[in-house]
């Protein structure tokens, strides 16, 4: 083999080597078209069956609650999900204080509420439920009742108010606590 014939094979070669390397780099550096799908929290919530897997315990119960009522408030809580939302919510509530307002009167004074939030731009950034050590456990004429605190934390006008309300919980015939009330606890 001449000179020239090597030189010219070494070329093609490297030629070779560098549009392959460019492929390949190419190849890893494109764009990725993932389909990522950001699911909303009040999404997630409503994925849940209270009828099949309702809270076991007071405070999961008030963490529900609170949940809930958090996704009330983002902005970018739906109208159908605030319907959803409302629904699950009333399945927390014990069925003497749901008798005191129907779900289509709970769920207009629910928007009403929510409008204002929103419009005084108010975001509950966080809850804190008392322990499961401070729940304190009664039973009298109203059966088997456990009282307890949730902490909201306000964020407005760029400073977090903390609201602090105490709740009553009586649990049911299916042992199933559930909200009987609840009052501020300031």
């Amino acid at each position: 083999m001449s000179k020239n014939s090597i030189k010219n094979a070494v070329i093609v070669i490297a030629v070779l080597c560098a549009a392959i390397l460019i492929v390949y780099f190419a190849i890893i550096n494109a764009p990725k078209e993932e389909e990522t799908t950001k699911v909303s929290n009040a999404a997630k919530i409503l994925a849940q069956n209270y009828d099949e897997n309702y809270p076991s315990t007071p405070r999961e119960v008030l963490k529900a609650y609170a949940d809930i009522t958090q996704c009330f408030y983002e902005p970018e809580t739906t109208e159908e999900e605030i319907a959803g939302l409302a629904a699950m919510m009333r399945k927390l509530l014990d069925p003497e204080l749901q008798a005191n307002q129907s779900y289509e009167d709970f769920l207009d004074s629910l928007r009403a509420e929510i409008l204002q939030y929103r419009q005084a731009e108010k975001v509950i950034t966080s809850y804190m439920v008392s322990s499961g050590t401070d729940v304190k456990y009664t039973t009298n004429e109203y059966g088997e009742l456990a009282t307890l605190y949730l902490t909201l934390s306000v964020r407005e006008d760029g400073k977090i108010n903390r609201i602090k309300e105490q709740f009553i919980l009586r649990r049911d015939e299916a042992k199933h606590w559930r909200i009987l009330g609840w009052q501020s606890a300031q």
